[in-house]
């Protein structure tokens, strides 16, 4: 019996020292607990300085301006050539483009000292491909007139889309805690953006017209348009580690960067008369000017450790509004300009008119390693 009664108060003792220990442990802050103690000032826990190797692949959606901006252009340069062809059909946007898929390739090289200072020199590529069966064009309505029929036709399709981002990246971490640290960022960037375009049209004369019943509509044609702008872009980086095997990032840049754009290209168009006989003509679309782009860049990105090896997942989003400082071109081709929807028309007051949304949006995953080093040894 005493042997009994000595046993279960030892029992019951042992279990309440236990529940006691988890409820003490669940209520310490998180810097203080026992798998969150090593100061984000040093690498691993001993290494002062690191360079880091990533490369990875993500996915995304693009809303692009080389797409957006033709709805409205192509509207109001349709209303500027009433002035001097009176009668044109007008290009009225009824079917705007949607958001299209997209595909990317990062890769970085990053030196950093105490966790505090750190270079960065990076790189990402962002590449969409399309073709008919993809949303990827702007559909167009044009009313009857006195001289031409009602017709719908699609205006602009985007084949290809490739922008490419590089950074030069400065950034400086002060350790407001021992797992919290922010500060100041400085990028020096360069941007080259490239678009693979194709133009459509449809057009019918009526028989009171000068040429009566003579159908023109685009069959095809190819045009590049490129950008290549450069700015500096200020911003703030912040990080917050959650254990010591896991760390939170966020980075904030004010985008500001401007160059110049060029569009040439070909379009084909072919002419069906009343009596039946057609023929092929080839225009030449061809434009340049001055472009700027301005907005955000905000990256987000939760990175795991494991000795030298980091996987990190994140999330860039671009938002821009472009604006073009100056549009100088014209289409030239022998078809009467009035049966076809050119681009533009001599002066883009239309597309220097507004600005025109832009936007990126990656998910991304990144496996890296790093090499740590301070006097005694490098790891």
């Amino acid at each position: 019996m005493l042997f009994v009664f000595a046993v279960i108060p030892l029992r019951s003792e042992e279990s309440k020292t236990g529940s006691t220990d988890a409820n003490t442990n669940s209520s310490v802050p998180l810097e203080d607990r026992e798998n969150n103690q090593t100061r984000m000032d040093i690498f691993n826990q001993v290494y002062e300085h690191r360079v880091m190797l990533r490369t990875g692949w993500g996915i995304g959606k693009l809303s692009p301006a080389i797409l957006n901006e033709t709805g409205p252009a192509w509207f109001q340069n349709s209303l500027f050539r009433q002035f001097t062809e009176p009668g044109t059909p007008l290009s009225i946007p009824y079917k705007p483009a949607k958001e299209l898929g997209l595909n990317s390739q990062f890769w970085d090289i990053r030196y950093g000292y105490k966790n505090k200072f750190e270079v960065q020199l990076a790189e990402d590529t962002s590449l969409g491909v399309y073709s008919r069966d993809l949303p990827a064009s702007n559909n167009f309505f044009s009313p009857r007139t006195d001289t031409y029929w009602a017709s719908a036709f699609e205006g602009n399709r985007l084949l290809r889309f490739e922008g490419v981002s590089q950074h030069l990246r400065f950034s400086y971490t002060h350790p407001v805690s021992k797992i919290f640290m922010i500060g100041p960022s400085i990028n020096f960037h360069r941007y080259t953006e490239r678009n693979n375009i194709s133009y459509g049209s449809y057009s019918t004369s009526r028989p009171e017209s000068a040429v009566p019943n003579k159908a023109t509509w685009s069959i095809g044609g190819d045009a590049n348009a490129e950008y290549s702008m450069k700015g500096i872009l200020p911003g703030i980086f912040a990080k917050f580690k959650l254990k010591d095997w896991w760390e939170l990032r966020a980075r904030l840049e004010l985008l500001d960067r401007k160059g110049n754009f060029s569009v040439l290209g070909s379009q084909i168009i072919q002419e069906v008369f009343s009596d039946g006989s057609s023929n092929l003509t080839g225009v030449l679309p061809a434009y340049g000017g001055k472009v700027r782009d301005k907005g955000t860049i905000l990256n987000i990105e939760s990175s795991f450790q494991y000795c030298r090896f980091t996987l990190d997942i994140g999330m860039i989003r671009q938002d821009v509004k472009r604006t073009y400082d100056s549009y100088l071109g014209d289409t030239v081709g022998n078809v009467p300009r009035s049966d076809y929807s050119a681009r533009s028309v001599y002066i883009g007051f239309s597309e220097m008119s507004a600005s025109i949304k832009h936007t990126v949006t990656e998910f991304y995953i990144m496996p890296g390693v790093s090499f740590f080093y301070d006097a005694d040894k490098i790891y």
